[in-house]
């Protein structure tokens, strides 16, 4: 009978000089090692992206284990699958995003102060955003002359307790016009928008900052957030009517 727990080695150029220690195992590796845990369904995009992944994929999930949020503060719709298993959980978020250029100028946005000098200087670049090139032009000098008019009304005050804050009023609705019209994207995408921006300003460590506030382009945001978003989920109801439609 052959024994097969023999094993046969071959050792060349062996001298002696230290033990050939041979360790010979049996059995069978875990398994765990090879599984693994699922990985996790993270996708965001457009906002039709979960419209988009549920009219493939509606057939390999569970609609009773799934939701939408709906989030229109953040123009966006989350669709969450396997919501009760951790390891199969998955979202796929999509969102309407601001035009790289709305975003930079800052509109409606109250993390955002400009000096006047720099409004100036970032307006020139963009004159492009402007119908009028000769409104854009006068807008950029009065931006740049901006301080030196404010500090020429300081010298001039009687008064030494004046309010610098005041006078930076002043010079604000005296030397900038209420309100200027830009045409640009307001989401991403070729589209432009005309509408009005108009000036806001605060003091900060003695500086004047400018900020940007266009009542219009936030009705326009709005409107059509909603009206894209309950598109969307309408044509969510026919593909899976079952999934359950939370608004945040």
């Amino acid at each position: 009978m052959e024994d097969n727990n023999k094993i046969n080695l071959t050792i060349e150029n062996y001298t002696g000089e230290k033990p050939i220690v041979v360790v010979y195992r049996e059995g069978i590796a875990s398994k765990v090692l090879d599984q693994k845990a699922p990985e996790k369904i993270e996708i965001a995009g457009v906002l039709s992206i979960p419209l988009d992944w549920l009219e493939k994929r509606v057939d390999t999930i569970n609609q009773a284990e799934a939701f939408i949020l709906v989030e229109r503060d953040k123009y966006a719709i989350t669709l969450t699958i396997n919501e009760s298993d951790p390891y199969k959980k998955g979202t796929i978020t999509g969102s309407a995003e601001l035009s790289e250029l709305f975003t930079k100028f800052g509109i409606n946005n109250p993390n955002v102060g400009w000096t006047p000098a720099k409004l100036g200087q970032f307006i020139r670049l963009n004159r492009a955003a402007f119908e009028d090139k000769e409104i854009c032009m006068k807008l950029v000098s009065a931006l740049k002359n901006f301080k030196a008019n404010a500090q020429s009304q300081i010298e001039k005050q009687h008064d030494p307790s004046g309010s610098r804050a005041e006078v930076y009023r002043q010079t604000v609705e005296s030397n900038l016009p209420k309100s200027f019209t830009v045409k640009i994207p307001i989401f991403k995408g070729p589209e432009k928008t005309t509408f009005d921006v108009e000036f806001d300003h605060y003091l900060t460590d003695g500086e004047v900052f400018l900020q940007l506030v266009s009542p219009g382009a936030k009705e326009l945001t709005d409107q059509y957030c909603d009206k894209t978003i309950d598109a969307v989920l309408d044509k969510i109801r026919g593909v899976a009517p079952d999934i359950a439609i939370i608004e945040a």
